[in-house]
């Protein structure tokens, strides 16, 4: 059982004392001394009063900041998805964006920063950001290297021997079926994606026609998906210029 002393009437400011991070302060002039106050009390109340409410504002600034950055990512994202670019593809874009910013603007005297710090500001692997750094060093940056699932299933539809005629064209496929057949070619190049969620996906883009329970390619499709995607190159006039603006006006 812990003994209470009795209550003192104190005067004065208090005053630290630097031995042990102890607290002294000065009583009454009747005392005559200074009163020995628990050695570690300033620490135990800043850890257990003050510092859990700074902690729970610094989790709702975050949570603040979060919403703002979902906010800005969600046109990107119907833009990315209008023109059928995936989140990996999407992914590795950033990956080669974040590498970039952090080598050009947080180096030393002039010279790229180095991975180490890289690292630790992106959260990527030194071994990451050496193979992204090297994509920029050769200018292919902004390629990607995985496709997304449309585009894995629309390649081998058009060059696997399975999915093509005697004449190298791709073939109008049955829906059903375990060869030959629309349901095995996604079985095969979707991943886990079940077929009526990539057909529903393919029609949506006008990069397939469905007759008859046969699925066919469409030519005009795949080209309008490739012109569509030059309507980006609009992008970098206003709407460019007034993102960069505002990135640079808030990493002053």
């Amino acid at each position: 059982m812990i003994a209470m002393s009795p209550p003192l009437t104190l005067t004065g400011k208090y005053s630290t004392c630097s031995e042990s991070r102890g607290l002294r302060t000065p009583v009454d002039a009747q005392l005559g001394k200074n009163w020995p106050i628990f050695p570690n009390l300033l620490f135990f109340v800043d850890h257990t009063f003050k510092k859990p409410y700074r902690f729970a504002a610094m989790q709702f600034q975050a949570s603040q900041f979060d919403s703002i950055l979902l906010k800005l990512l969600r046109p990107l994202a119907r833009i990315f998805l209008h023109f059928g670019v995936s989140y990996r593809e999407f992914c590795e874009l950033s990956k080669a964006a974040f590498v970039g910013v952090a080598s050009e603007d947080y180096g030393v005297h002039g010279r790229p920063t180095n991975a180490s710090r890289i690292a630790a500001m992106t959260g990527l692997t030194r071994k990451e950001i050496s193979r992204i750094r090297g994509k920029l060093e050769s200018g292919e940056g902004a390629q990607t290297e995985r496709r997304s699932p449309i585009n894995e299933v629309l390649s081998a539809w058009c060059s696997a021997d399975e999915f093509v005629d005697a004449r190298g064209r791709p073939r109008r496929l049955p829906l059903k079926g375990e060869r030959a057949s629309f349901e095995s070619l996604i079985a095969q190049y979707a991943g886990d994606i079940p077929e009526g969620a990539m057909r529903k996906e393919l029609l949506r883009i006008d990069a397939i026609e469905l007759a008859d329970n046969k699925v066919r390619i469409l030519p005009d499709g795949l080209a309008k998906l490739a012109a569509d995607k030059q309507k980006a190159t609009e992008l970098l006039l206003e709407p460019y210029k007034q993102l960069q603006a505002a990135a640079r006006k808030v990493s002053r």
